[in-house]
């Protein structure tokens, strides 16, 4: 409707002016040598405005063919932009897919298109690394660095490779270079854990973790490791404080005040542990300063009547009395030991000791949660995988195996 109407004004106002021009009285009359030219006055204005229009056009035409190339140049550029958005796209999907080769080629395709720009510098060396070319992959990464917003990119990549290749001084400069390029980077506080760790710089570890079990792991670590005895302590206790009941933790907080000659402290400790979650390594702890045999056996009494009847305070008892030649108690602790869950190897090689028939039982171990390998010591990191506080004690009872199945039918 507007339409309409705006076209209808339009009109009228042009027809309006045609009537005017028409109406203009006069002549004129153009002299150039012998030639003279007359016209009406309205004639001669429709003239000049079709030299007018005319001349227009021309400049118009003369305009564009001066344009032509520059037009064709950003045609030719939109185009080859296009068609490097479409090659980086590809070369993502392929990233993604694990397609190395199609990964790279879309890389060098997209590269000859667009230039070194930040996308086209993380496509090429991402897939550089897939493909193994470690060098060149260093050097896109690199080059990833000097663009500001794509710098946090490039050090985690190059950080990735020195942490691949055991160069952890290197390792942990781009991690602290990729941190400051992106404060607060959850993954940037997790590659400096992890060069801490793998460096035993224990303290530096403590300050880049609040996660419980991470803390339990790299204090207990700073408490066996610090040469100064009240150090070891506090570190003991932050570990405790993080992870009560956390065997090693316990062990080694025993540990120092044994060290100080404060026995009674030192097992009342291991006693309250034991209250816990009673574990082998502070049954050893609490055993450590008894040498004879009978007298071992009255001191893991004292400490399996924190929890009496439970597996580990059993298998305690039957390994000790086993040691002083208490045959009888021996074997009554290791078929209670058996009665109370525990299905593991131990109660079945002291009843092996005792004359039994040996039993095929799984050994005890500390299993990783992260990548579920096995150890037979503790460690404050997985040794295959290197994650901090992540080895859980591993034992066989029938209780859990009752109890695993109850969870999955």
């Amino acid at each position: 409707m507007l339409r309409a109407a705006r076209f209808s004004l339009i009109a009228a106002i042009l027809l309006g002016i045609a009537w005017w021009v028409s109406t203009i009285p006069g002549s004129i009359t153009a002299h150039s040598g012998d030639i003279t030219v007359t016209a009406s006055a309205p004639v001669a204005i429709m003239i000049l405005a079709l030299i007018a229009l005319f001349l227009t056009i021309l400049f118009r035409v003369i305009g564009g063919i001066r344009r032509a190339p520059g037009g064709l140049s950003r045609w030719q550029g939109g185009r080859r932009q296009n068609l490097g958005q479409v090659a980086i796209q590809r070369g993502l999907t392929a990233l993604a897919a694990g397609d190395a080769k199609g990964a790279d080629a879309e890389a060098g395709r997209a590269q000859k298109l667009l230039g070194e720009t930040p996308l086209v510098l993380l496509l090429t060396a991402e897939s550089a690394r897939l493909m193994g070319k470690h060098e060149q992959a260093d050097a896109a990464f690199k080059k990833l660095t000097t663009h500001k917003d794509m710098a946090f990119l490039g050090h985690r990549g190059l950080a990735h490779h020195a942490a691949a290749t055991g160069d952890v001084d290197a390792a942990r400069t781009h991690a602290l270079a990729a941190e400051d390029a992106y404060p607060g980077s959850t993954w940037a506080r997790a590659a400096r854990l992890d060069v801490a760790v793998k460096n035993q710089d224990w303290r530096s570890a403590l300050g880049l973790t609040q996660a419980p079990h991470e803390v339990a792991a790299i204090a207990t670590a700073a408490a066996n490791a610090a040469t100064d005895r009240t150090a070891g302590l506090n570190y003991a206790k932050q570990a405790i404080k993080a992870a009560p009941g956390f065997a090693p933790a316990v062990a080694a907080y025993a540990g120092r005040l044994f060290e100080a000659d404060r026995i009674r402290a030192a097992r009342k400790a291991i006693i309250k542990g034991w209250t816990i979650t009673p574990h082998p390594m502070l049954a050893a702890a609490y055993l450590s300063k008894t040498t004879d045999p009978i007298e071992r056996v009255q001191t893991a009494s004292q400490l399996a009547a924190a929890k009496p009847g439970h597996p580990e305070s059993e298998i305690l008892l039957a390994e000790t009395s086993l040691a002083a030649k208490l045959t009888g108690e021996a074997r009554r602790h290791a078929q209670a030991a058996i009665a109370a869950g525990l299905n593991d190897q131990r109660p079945y090689a002291v009843l092996s000791a005792l004359g039994d028939a040996p039993v095929d039982a799984p050994t005890p171990k500390w299993s990783c949660t992260a990548c579920h390998a096995e150890s037979t010591g503790w460690h404050p990191a997985c040794p295959n995988c290197g994650k901090p506080g992540t080895l859980n004690w591993k034992t066989h009872t029938t209780a859990l195996a009752t109890t695993a199945l109850a969870t999955t039918s």
